[in-house]
């Protein structure tokens, strides 16, 4: 379950998105380290393409199209005996063994705080985090640079690290 909470972090997806996402990459068949026929992640782009699932992260009000993960991130996240834990479940856990008021909500917010930290703009965090501005200049004009996966990728490493050290 903590690796499901740290993956919420490291994609700053909505807890509900993180586990349906949790779901979907443990359907993916596994070979070793290496995820083969793949149809969710793109290893040549680094990210999750949830637009591939519109079902689930295509909402009206609440759009998530891709969170840059690396492959190695992903092997951390299996079910145990392919029975995936719900949000609820995650939460009651953490009350219930350790006495901690768990709200994954948070993750979302280490998540974006870090980035911003890291350099990140505040247009490309809120399109990682499905929050697309209203703005015709946002909407319309501002096209991301050919770094943004390489920055943001670098940022999510670091958290990483700074998650694994923390533990």
């Amino acid at each position: 379950m903590g690796q499901i909470v740290k993956f919420c972090a490291l994609t700053g997806l909505r807890p509900s998105e993180t586990i349906e996402c949790a779901r979907l990459l443990n359907n993916e068949v596994m070979a070793g380290h290496k995820l083969v026929n793949v149809k969710y992640y793109n290893p040549e782009r680094q990210c999750l393409e949830h637009f591939r699932f519109p079902d689930i992260f295509l909402r009206q009000t609440k759009k998530a199209y891709i969170s840059f993960v690396t492959a190695d991130m992903l092997t951390s996240i299996h079910a145990h005996n392919g029975d995936m834990p719900s949000y609820n479940s995650i939460r009651l856990a953490c009350r219930k063994r350790c006495g901690i008021m768990m709200d994954m909500r948070y993750c979302r917010k280490i998540f974006a705080s870090y980035l911003h930290d890291k350099g990140i703009s505040d247009v490309t965090i809120d399109m990682l985090q499905e929050r697309t501005s209203k703005s015709v200049l946002a909407q319309h004009y501002i096209t991301p640079d050919n770094t943004m996966r390489e920055r943001v990728l670098d940022a999510v490493s670091s958290l990483r690290k700074e998650l694994e050290r923390n533990r």
